[in-house]
């Protein structure tokens, strides 16, 4: 069996011979070449070599569809010092974001300016959301394919559910639930539009070649109460399923927030997969316990905590400890794939990282 048959029958929830281990670690690797801080002996290795260097099975990231707006909508974009702005005119209003510069030139952004402030600009979204449409793009998938080979999987990220996209990215979560209570109309009104525009992208994407379609929900439980999670993630995750079951692919969600309030809710959501589970001592539940309460229906790709791979974190022992006493004694059970909950940080000890798959053999 390749790894890429023993990674899909694991996604499948089928009972595989070996734990597969799923390292994802784009975002160290990305920053630490940028920066000229990677370890030599990785320095003009692809990703996937890197994988299959210490052991692991890839985990292929891809764009499947390009999003375009019709003539009415402009879209400008501006650099300014630590800024990066962009404006979305429309014939009704113009709307503004802003990310500015965190730890350094090439680390992730802060989203410090969001589009949303007013039920006006509510009414401004709800029209650029209505002038958008997808179109296929299925070439980087086919490539990555061919360079992934029979060492492991490709997804395709979707996007996330309605109310995390508004309340997470358009507006930001506080002002997100001020207008949401005061003006309840307008944000459903808005939220029907993504849910059915959405739609139309993740029927592209289950018409195209990845194995799995990803949803970049970033989920968590404080902010997303199981009250709202059964109002608005679990009817357009079921829709979702529906699309892409029809065309056997894999529908995958990005849970990497404190999410033991919603694990009992997933179970006939409508995902096979919940990645990058946040579990102890990063959130208040075990990793025992939360595949304990998925009971095998749905699968948990995850299980390292992100901190545990870093000094930060811990001593080596530590980590090694971790991998012998919570990992080990489950790395037979069903519906279980080892993962990063929820990346492999930049500043992180990639020794660890690279002594897991020997740990777990």
């Amino acid at each position: 069996m390749t790894k890429r048959e023993r990674y899909l029958k694991a996604l499948r929830n089928e009972k595989v011979d070996c734990l597969v281990w799923a390292p994802n670690f784009d975002y160290w690797l990305r920053v630490n070449t940028d920066e000229g801080t990677l370890p030599e002996k990785y320095q003009g290795m692809s990703r996937n070599d890197i994988v299959r260097a210490i052991g692991g099975y890839i985990w292929n990231r891809q764009q499947g569809i390009k999003t375009v707006y019709d003539r009415s909508v402009i879209v400008k974009h501006e650099n300014t010092g630590d800024c990066s702005i962009t404006e979305m005119e429309t014939p009704i209003g113009v709307v503004r974001c802003m990310h500015r510069k965190t730890e350094g030139e090439f680390r992730s952004r802060h989203l410090s300016e969001h589009f949303i402030k007013s039920v006006d600009d509510i009414r401004v979204m709800k029209y650029i959301a209505e002038a958008m449409e997808f179109e296929p793009d299925y070439e980087p998938t086919l490539k990555a394919l061919g360079e992934t080979g029979q060492d492991g999987v490709i997804l395709n990220g979707c996007f996330s559910v309605p109310f995390i996209q508004f309340a997470k990215i358009d507006a930001g979560y506080m002002n997100a639930f001020y207008l949401w209570v005061d003006y309840r109309k307008e944000v459903d009104e808005l939220l029907n539009v993504y849910f059915r525009k959405y739609l139309e992208a993740v029927k592209i994407l289950a018409d195209g070649y990845a194995d799995i379609i990803a949803t970049g929900d970033n989920m968590d439980g404080v902010m997303i109460t199981p009250k709202i999670f059964k109002e608005y993630a679990v009817p357009y995750y079921q829709e979702c399923k529906k699309i892409l079951s029809e065309k056997g692919k894999i529908f995958e969600g990005h849970w990497c927030g404190r999410t033991e309030n919603l694990l009992p809710l997933v179970p006939g959501c409508g995902l096979d997969v919940v990645e990058a589970i946040v579990t102890a001592p990063m959130a208040n539940i075990t990793l025992k316990e939360a595949l304990d309460i998925l009971d095998n229906r749905v699968v948990l790709q995850g299980g390292i905590p992100s901190v545990l791979v870093c000094k930060e974190g811990g001593t080596k022992q530590d980590f090694i400890r971790y991998i012998n006493e919570v990992i080990v004694p489950l790395k037979e059970r069903k519906s279980f794939i080892l993962g990063m909950s929820d990346n492999v940080p930049p500043n992180a000890d990639f020794e660890r990282v690279e002594m897991v798959s020997k740990l777990i053999s």
